[in-house]
């Protein structure tokens, strides 16, 4: 097939991350932005960290107006599947529309088992296109299931803690903003070479400073009150033993 044919099925493939009957003020946030890291230092600052675990993949990244020739057999099924789907933002769920847009390209057996599990009990996704064995996916799309795409069979820095076996096996605790008990995340990127991207992925568990001094008190508080009682106890046993020897 000659590239002349082939430029209108990227302008078809296009027009499917976006519909031409909106502006970009008119559409809704993307789902990457929505799920974008909102913390910083200075709003960690009231949490202890824990768990913190980084994992880094490396992949095969393309503009939309780089997809040919080298996607040119899985273009038709991208058309497909995200056909009247709103794109999912590139890096930080940022979206500049056109032929900017971005969309990643990994082999399965790449992608962390989590993550896979993930996309056979959601059959009805719109952000990952899975063909044989790769999948497609714009970087805004790692947002929503940040905790899914940390890997800890090293344990992760925070491996000698408790408390931190499977906390980044679900999404129940995933939060964008910091939160008691919550799991956050941020993810960075950098080019490694011609359509080459690495990125990282850092998860950990926020714990409430003043959450953790009360529970402190409160346990030092236990073990004044039983140390109370223990020598309550003996003062009660010294009685009964004078009593006895009065006798």
């Amino acid at each position: 097939m000659k590239l002349t044919t082939l430029l209108p099925q990227a302008a078809l493939l296009l027009a499917t991350t976006a519909h031409a009957s909106t502006t970009p003020a008119d559409e809704p946030t993307p789902v990457g932005a929505l799920w974008t890291a909102k913390w910083d230092a200075t709003t960690l600052s009231p949490y202890t960290q824990h768990c913190l675990t980084k994992t880094t993949h490396s992949a095969k990244i393309y503009k939309l107006s780089e997809l040919y020739p080298d996607l040119e057999h899985q273009a038709p099924q991208l058309k497909v599947f995200y056909s009247g789907q709103l794109y999912a933002g590139s890096w930080d769920g940022i979206d500049v529309h056109g032929g900017g847009r971005e969309l990643i390209r990994m082999k399965m057996a790449d992608v962390p088992f989590k993550v896979r599990e993930w996309l056979k009990k959601e059959s009805k996704q719109k952000h990952y296109s899975v063909q044989d064995d790769e999948v497609f996916f714009a970087p805004g799309a790692i947002y929503p299931i940040l905790p899914l795409w940390v890997e800890r069979e090293d344990g992760g820095e925070g491996k000698s803690e408790e408390g931190c076996e499977g906390v980044f096996e679900g999404l129940e605790s995933y939060s964008n903003e910091p939160e008691d008990g919550k799991v956050i995340g941020k993810v960075k990127h950098e080019g490694t070479g011609e359509k080459e991207v690495k990125f990282t992925i850092e998860a950990m568990v926020v714990r409430s400073k003043s959450g953790k001094e009360e529970k402190e008190k409160e346990e030092k508080e236990k073990e004044e009150k039983e140390k109370e009682e223990k020598e309550k106890e003996e003062k009660e046993k010294e009685k009964e033993k004078e009593e006895k020897v009065e006798l």
